[in-house]
């Protein structure tokens, strides 16, 4: 089954729903309209017996980078607190799905790109890919998914991936924690390991996603975090970033 052809295409490969992120050109930068259809899809999805997991990829050459820093800045200030608090929620809702969601990693997870992949059950990461927060360099902040971060990598290490100043690879990442498999075929590996969830009786597999759900990051790590990049677009930095990347998204 394919379905959208425009900002997530979405697959059934047996049991197992593959959604990709499909915006290469702009390296799967996420959108107003990329957030909404992903929350629309993740909100039908428990109303779908079909569906046993679920695997995230991204089209093109990498997996997500994040928020669309162009359209950011063309937006209000309004607009960009209501796109990063939508954002934040399509992370939550991957948490929060009663079906298993793997992120298939390959090429990037930059920015939110990194904290959607982490808000997953489970990360495949590729070695050549490069995971990095790079928004405090450019004069903002991670307006969401930190609270993955943390979970996944702790209080140190998520203030040391915050601060913008590491690149890691595929098997540094899952190294630190952020993955949990590293792999030469990212998206290979996440259908099987999604296969395998599929084989499980499902109401005890779904008994596992909604026990541990119980212990995922509220939406309060993300209130806070959204009032602080909107703090940080204020900034000088800030403004030239978003006339940077205005004007190359033109």
């Amino acid at each position: 089954m394919k379905g959208d052809q425009a900002t997530i295409l979405q697959e059934k490969i047996g049991s197992v729903l593959v959604l990709r992120l499909n915006r290469p050109a702009e390296r799967n930068a996420m959108s107003a309209e990329l957030v909404d259809r992903l929350i629309t899809i993740l909100g039908d999805l428990d109303h779908d017996p079909e569906i046993g997991a679920v695997v995230l990829a991204g089209a093109g050459k990498g997996f997500c980078a994040g928020s669309d820093l162009g359209g950011l800045a063309r937006m209000t200030s309004a607009d960009r607190a209501r796109f990063e608090t939508d954002s934040g929620r399509a992370a939550r809702m991957l948490a929060h799905v009663s079906k298993p969601v793997i992120a298939a990693v390959h090429g990037f997870a930059i920015g939110g790109g990194l904290t959607l992949a982490t808000s997953c059950d489970i990360v495949v990461t590729e070695d050549a890919c490069r995971w990095s927060l790079p928004e405090v360099p450019i004069g903002l902040f991670p307006a969401w998914g930190i609270g993955s971060v943390i979970q996944r990598v702790g209080l140190s290490k998520a203030k040391r991936l915050c601060w913008g100043i590491d690149t890691l690879s595929g098997r540094e990442a899952a190294a630190q924690g952020l993955a949990d498999m590293v792999a030469d075929d990212a998206v290979g590996v996440a259908l099987a390991t999604a296969d395998r969830l599929c084989a499980l009786p499902r109401a005890q597999a779904m008994a596992v996603k909604r026990y541990f759900a119980s212990h995922a990051p509220d939406e309060a790590f993300d209130v806070a975090a959204n009032q602080t990049f909107l703090e940080t677009t204020l900034t000088r930095e800030a403004g030239e970033s978003f006339v940077k990347y205005g004007k190359l998204d033109q």
